[in-house]
């Protein structure tokens, strides 16, 4: 590393321009709003202005899911710059965030982007699940493997959401049971088909009974992403489509079936 730089009277642009630096290493260490405002506005604008040079962050917080890790050892770039970020919320005129810290830090005034394109894409976290039927209390799933599976959700870094509606057409009303906290499930909410349809859809995965719902992830996800919880008849009375299937708590369909729901969180596909 040649050297290591903090903002004061010194503008990046004024070493940039100098042809000395070919790898920048920024220490970015602020919230992931004001990251994404860096990546998405700052970055690009450097890179245009000197295409020559290759710039480097070293995110943190998590971030670097989302941007990626980089080398953080100082000595293996040209140039270390700790990035202030200042603040332009309560300034007076039109300036960014962005804008600021380019015109004030890097000396290389700009105009904040209209799109912004992050370099990773994440699918929904969630997974919708759906243990009763409304019409046949056979049907229905039992409370100690709906407990198992919605810890099992959780524990595997996805985010378990109960998708049972109520509705006045219900035989047999239900609501969730004690364990579950985060559902759809409230009297304010007037139930309908395309609520129905959009709060599944909007999951990578699902995990129900036979009932309506299923029928829903059957038309909206991916076979694989599906799982179905089996009790009065199995998957194949119900479609050929080759979904996951369990009678009784099976943690080893289980993992498999959430292995399918990550890649499909992981890859962005949902």
């Amino acid at each position: 590393m040649r050297m290591s730089i903090q903002y004061k009277n010194l503008k990046l642009v004024n070493l940039l321009s100098t042809g000395e630096y070919e790898t920048v290493l920024f220490k970015f260490y602020h919230g992931l709003g004001d990251a994404i405002d860096f990546y998405c506005n700052c970055l690009p604008a450097l890179r245009v202005r000197f295409p020559g040079i290759k710039f480097y962050v070293d995110f943190h917080a998590g971030q670097e899911m989302l941007f990626g890790e980089v080398d953080q050892d100082e000595s293996n770039y040209d140039l270390c710059v700790f990035v202030n970020f200042p603040c332009a919320e309560w300034d007076e005129g039109d300036e960014t965030k962005a804008e600021k810290c380019m015109r004030v830090e890097m000396g290389a005034p700009c105009r904040q982007n209209d799109i912004y394109i992050l370099p990773r894409q994440f699918g929904s976290p969630f997974v919708g699940v759906h243990f009763f039927s409304t019409s046949n209390d056979g049907l229905s799933c039992g409370e100690s493997d709906a407990e198992f599976l919605w810890d099992h959700i959780a524990s595997s870094g996805l985010i378990p959401i109960d998708t049972h509606f109520l509705h006045e057409s219900a035989k047999i009303p239900r609501r969730p049971f004690g364990f579950v906290n985060r559902s759809v499930c409230d009297d304010k909410i007037q139930p309908n088909v395309g609520l129905v349809c959009g709060t599944i859809r909007a999951c990578s995965g699902f995990a129900g009974i036979a009932g309506g719902n299923f029928w829903v992830a059957l038309a909206t996800l991916p076979p694989e992403c599906i799982l179905y919880i089996e009790t009065e008849f199995p998957a194949s009375k119900l479609t050929h489509i080759p979904v996951w299937s369990m009678k009784g708590y099976d943690e080893d369909v289980v993992d498999s079936w959430l292995s399918c729901v990550r890649r499909y969180f992981d890859g962005g596909k949902r």
